[in-house]
């Protein structure tokens, strides 16, 4: 082979490596630029949503603000009440040490709250309002077993703290909380304490004062309603709009489960109450009590969702 001819043979090898670089480097350019196009696409999709999902979250914040007041005042006038019913209960019971007849009724009313407080963040308020159509029920079996139950020793000052903080054996699977609450020996302990210091003339008699305070809640709930109901609705509007949009709600799960739980305690707020105890003004009642009961653990739930969801109204920021 010639000099001339190796020439050219290096040549064209040369030319073939700087082709094939050339077409590597032109596919991994295609292939950046590929994906800078999906990526800016991607970062352009992302925008519309926070700016669509910025309307939410400002109607949101102004649902919070116009119900805000609405809120403390229901909350006050549910705190208010459960306060007279405690005073009330001290008053008509029977004295019986250690304990106030308030403390038991407060605790019992407080424990049904925390026995369903977790159940509050994320079922549905229909779901909620019979759960506690069931509580109602189960405290209406505590007095037969309260009465059928076998006279047990007086528990001692350590032995009294050591039950209130005892519930008794784990619920066994598929119990609900609250019905396992209920029915657990500790709560049926402190309910058949307080029951013992009622008779059937002082038990009527708790039962009629209390719904002439109960009736002051019931007030501020009717007058309330339509803020609350307002609201629930606004919400619920603009979510059947958004399903026919193309970013969905859902896609943020924080800003979703924002309005749901709002939509949860507006609800709550308005329907959660005790409007059918003023019909046992012309019944007669033999055991009281547990729509007494029923009463303080209604009026402890509403004071205490109304609290915690009176937030902020600063919107949130995508």
């Amino acid at each position: 082979m010639t000099e001339i001819e190796l020439i050219t043979a290096v040549g064209g090898v040369a030319t073939v490596i700087v082709s094939l670089w050339s077409l590597k480097v032109a596919m991994r350019t295609e292939r950046v630029q590929r994906e800078a196009a999906v990526i800016s696409i991607a970062r352009e999709r992302r925008n519309s949503a926070a700016v669509h999902f910025q309307r939410y979250s400002d109607l949101l914040s102004e649902v919070r603000d116009a119900t805000k007041e609405a809120k403390q005042e229901i909350k006050d006038s549910a705190d208010e009440v459960l306060k007279s019913l405690c005073y009330l209960v001290d008053d008509v019971a029977a004295p019986k040490p250690p304990r106030h007849s308030r403390h038991l009724f407060h605790e019992m009313s407080e424990q049904v709250f925390e026995a369903l407080a977790p159940e509050l963040s994320f079922h549905h308020e229909e779901h909620i309002l019979m759960r506690y159509a069931g509580v109602r029920r189960k405290l209406r079996e505590l007095s037969d077993d309260c009465k059928h139950a076998q006279p047990t020793e007086e528990l001692g000052w350590f032995a009294g703290v050591r039950a209130r903080l005892t519930f008794g054996p784990a619920a066994r699977s598929g119990h609900l909380p609250e019905q396992a609450l209920l029915s657990s020996s500790a709560f049926l302990r402190i309910y058949s304490d307080l029951d013992s210091r009622l008779d059937s003339d002082s038990g009527r008699k708790l039962l009629l004062e209390s719904i002439d305070r109960v009736e002051k809640f019931c007030e501020a709930q009717r007058r309330l309603r339509e803020v609350f109901e307002s609201g629930n609705q606004r919400l619920a509007a603009a979510l059947d709009k958004n399903s026919s949009e193309e970013f969905k709600v859902v896609e943020s799960s924080e800003l979703s489960s924002k309005i749901q739980a709002e939509m949860r305690a507006l609800g709550l707020m308005s329907r959660l109450g005790l409007n059918d105890l003023k019909h046992f003004r012309s019944h007669d009642v033999l055991d009281a009590l547990p729509e007494f009961v029923y009463a303080g653990a209604v009026l402890y739930t509403v004071a205490r969702v109304a609290d915690q969801s009176a937030f902020s109204s600063e919107p949130m920021r995508y």
